[in-house]
């Protein structure tokens, strides 16, 4: 009986974590410089909110005061379509004036600053 109590508790704060998680992820959170795909932007960041490296990507172009936009590529249905396109393969994926850039490769992307 004692084992029927802990595994219903357990279960039971499982679930309630499960559903705070679900919710938190399913929350629509606007792109961070959102895109619009009328546009022809130069520069589009295509990332995810969880990831460390697309963060330190959005500080770099930051830090060289360089506009671009971003797909959460998880939340994004056309900005999922258009990584795919580019080759997909993790994030962060920058597409600078036609030049695609996979990773967050700082020497890359700061040559291209520079060289726009």
């Amino acid at each position: 009986m004692i084992f029927l109590k802990i595994f219903s508790g357990v279960l039971g704060v499982t679930v309630l974590i499960a559903c705070i998680y679900l919710i938190n992820a399913s929350a629509v959170v606007p792109d961070s410089v959102a895109c619009d795909a009328a546009d022809n932007n130069d520069i589009v960041l295509y990332g995810a909110v969880w990831c460390g490296y697309c963060e330190q990507t959005r500080q770099l172009l930051a830090s060289h005061n360089v506009d671009y936009c971003e797909y959460d590529i998880e939340r994004s249905a056309e900005g999922y379509k258009q990584y795919e396109r580019l080759g997909g393969g993790g994030v962060p994926l920058v597409l600078f004036n036609g030049e695609v850039i996979h990773g967050y490769n700082k020497p890359e992307i700061e040559w291209q600053v520079q060289n726009q």
